[in-house]
């Protein structure tokens, strides 16, 4: 009798044991599913990194870059090659745009990861209001710190970028400068008096006429030569001085 019980209880231990090995054996494959998956934080650093260094930081301070939460419930195969990053956006918004991120390995998955940029860009503005042609000068302009997402559309940074330059329009104080509203200086005015220079060889002849259209340096504009009446295509060097070759 005694030796029955022995028995049973023997077999009910060996029971337990296979029934806890059972157990782990099960647990074991859903272990090794998550091994199995790439991180996502390693997803999201692939891309917050890329946009980083794709990022102009000419002009810009505090700049902070971060890629958006992943889906929990994401699932990619763990890549055994480093993840690539590659740009998709080509809206040129700085303050928002999208990575792709993909693994190129036995098991191969592309993800695009929106990320989020934010930072303070140096912008140019008017101290007062300007009339139309007005040259541009330091001290007519000032730099002012604006948020990524409230820059206008083409603007300019930096005051350096207007030397010789001068509005197209009449402008109003505390207005920030964009290529729109900026121009090449016109040292030629339409209706201007200039002298001719007329090149041919090593000769040079000199003449008056008339500007029948302003123009900036190096532009081709036409003159009216006041000896002939004749009207002929002549390049602006100076404020008074253009030339024709023949």
């Amino acid at each position: 009798m005694q030796a029955m019980k022995v028995n049973i209880l023997t077999k009910c231990r060996n029971s337990l044991v296979s029934a806890l090995i059972g157990g782990l054996l099960v647990l074991q494959p859903v272990q090794s599913a998550a091994a199995d998956s790439e991180s996502h934080e390693a997803i999201r650093t692939a891309a917050t990194e890329f946009a980083r260094r794709q990022i102009d930081k000419t002009g810009l301070s505090d700049i902070q870059v971060q890629a958006a939460g992943l889906d929990p419930r994401l699932r990619l195969a763990a890549c055994e090659i480093p993840l690539e990053a590659f740009s998709t956006s080509k809206s040129g918004q700085l303050a928002r745009t999208t990575v792709g991120v993909r693994c190129s390995g036995r098991n191969p998955w592309t993800l695009y990861v929106p990320v989020t940029i934010e930072a303070q860009a140096d912008v140019v503005f008017t101290r007062r209001p300007l009339l139309r042609g007005e040259a541009l000068t330091t001290e007519v302009l000032e730099i002012r710190k604006l948020p990524l997402s409230r820059l206008p559309p083409r603007h300019l940074s930096s005051p350096g970028q207007l030397a010789g330059m001068e509005t197209t329009r009449p402008l109003q104080a505390d207005t920030a400068l964009t290529l729109n509203a900026v121009r090449a200086r016109q040292l030629v005015r339409q209706g201007q008096e200039v002298v001719i220079l007329a090149v041919s060889g090593g000769i040079q002849v000199r003449m008056t006429g008339v500007a029948r259209r302003s123009g900036s340096q190096g532009d081709l504009i036409p003159v009216q030569n006041d000896s002939s009446g004749r009207t002929v295509e002549a390049e602006v060097l100076d404020k008074s001085t253009v030339r024709v070759k023949f």
